[in-house]
């Protein structure tokens, strides 16, 4: 009986080592062939956005590093809700990236509840902004200083990119700041249409990054006012808006996402992608041009910066 016992433990342990010796094989074998295709980098904007213009720019050098052509997909339809879904139904073979900033944590506040932030898997963080107030380039508010004291007598139309998105709460914010009150609209597709509506008039003023307005401002159709940042921009000569006496600052981090599950050698292959793909000649350059800060984070880093970012944005918003 003690013999039949000890060969029935014994063949368990087997078992058991050669399950796990396989799921150690497989993922090694997933490691040692990713990419195993091309890979598909959605945005859930609208071309010539901010977001847009900068996953592009990551791409040439993230071609580079993996071998395989990596396809940009616009999705901004339904407020990128449609991008979200796609990221969370794409299997966990990390052939599928997702470009956003903190918008993805506010989704579910903006009439999203369907987004499921566990299904993201931060992989890298790229670039660290802020937002620039804009107005039309005829505008009567020639400076920041010419806007705060209309606000104190007129509604002024402020632009957004969909409910509880980001532009929708650095507007907000602004707007508790200065005691305005604004009539807010919402350009759901993204900042590009955003920037469009500004400069055909049919609203006042709107928030975008510098690098999302910039081709714009060079047109001669829409004007920086101010920024939202802690120092000034390179890129436009215009003060922040802590200079105007304004205690409001809003950094947004930029980063690359994926679908929850993927294995965390697949996940040390991508650090070593997207590292060396923000550190390449052509992504420097197209961010220091347009006034985008790099900020690298790698897997483990951006994860653990995001979940405490949920937290934050969970108590602003109960504020809000």
């Amino acid at each position: 009986m003690k013999k039949i016992v000890l060969i029935s433990v014994v063949l368990l342990m087997s078992v058991s080592l050669m399950f796990a010796q396989g799921a150690d094989e497989k993922e090694t074998a997933d490691s040692e062939t990713y990419p195993s295709g091309d890979i598909s980098f959605i945005i859930p904007n609208s071309a010539g956005g901010g977001n847009d213009l900068t996953t592009r720019a990551l791409i040439p050098g993230l071609q580079r590093e993996t071998g395989v052509n990596v396809v940009p997909l616009n999705q901004g339809e339904s407020g990128g809700a449609i991008a979200a879904q796609n990221v969370m139904n794409a299997k966990p073979d990390g052939l599928t990236f997702y470009f956003n900033s903190q918008t993805l944590i506010l989704m579910p506040y903006g009439g999203m509840p369907s987004i499921d932030l566990t299904q993201f898997q931060p992989v890298a963080q790229v670039v660290e902004d802020t937002g620039v107030i804009y107005v039309k380039n005829d505008s009567p508010y020639q400076t920041i200083e010419d806007l705060m004291e209309t606000v104190k007598t007129e509604t002024l139309k402020v632009g957004h990119n969909g409910n509880g998105k980001l532009w929708h709460l650095a507007a907000m914010q602004l707007d508790n700041a200065i005691s305005a009150d604004f009539q807010y609209v919402a350009y759901t597709a993204g900042g590009s249409p955003m920037l469009t509506a500004l400069a055909a008039g049919e609203i006042d003023l709107c928030i975008e990054n510098a690098a999302g307005g910039r081709s714009m401002v060079e047109s001669g159709l829409v004007r920086p006012l101010a920024s939202l940042g802690s120092n000034r921009l390179e890129v436009f000569d215009v003060p922040t808006m802590v200079e105007t006496g304004v205690d409001l600052v809003f950094p947004v981090w930029r980063g690359v996402f994926t679908k929850a599950g993927v294995s965390e050698d697949i996940l040390n292959q991508m650090d070593e992608f997207f590292g060396a793909t923000v550190e390449s000649p052509e992504f420097v350059e197209y961010a220091t041009n347009n006034g985008l800060p790099v900020r690298y984070r790698d897997h483990k880093e951006f994860t653990e910066f995001v979940n405490k970012e949920i937290g934050v944005y969970e108590d602003l918003m109960k504020n809000l």
